[in-house]
């Protein structure tokens, strides 16, 4: 009985271990990919957020204020208008 009993028992050891070195290959894999899949995601958001960025920029200047302001930064100015630096 305690022979048959170690048999077994080392049947079991010996399955534990052919399954932890079989599916080593796959779990290696998957973190490889997962780690893939996270980069992704981070680059994804970075371009998320730089086009939003762009979009506000967009909307900055399309509006009447914006291109005045980009105007003046351009140093555009309204006919008789005299700049702040000569008025003092």
């Amino acid at each position: 009985m305690a022979r048959k009993l170690a048999w077994h028992a080392l049947f079991v050891l010996a399955a534990i271990a052919v399954g932890t070195t079989l599916s080593y290959g796959p779990w290696q894999l998957y973190r490889e990919q997962r780690a893939k899949a996270e980069d992704a995601a981070v680059q994804m958001k970075e371009a998320e957020r730089a086009r939003a960025d762009l979009i506000r920029t967009r909307n900055r200047y399309e509006s009447p204020i914006g291109r005045e302001e980009l105007a003046r930064e351009r140093g555009y100015r309204r006919p008789n208008e005299r700049p702040l630096e000569e008025a003092r």
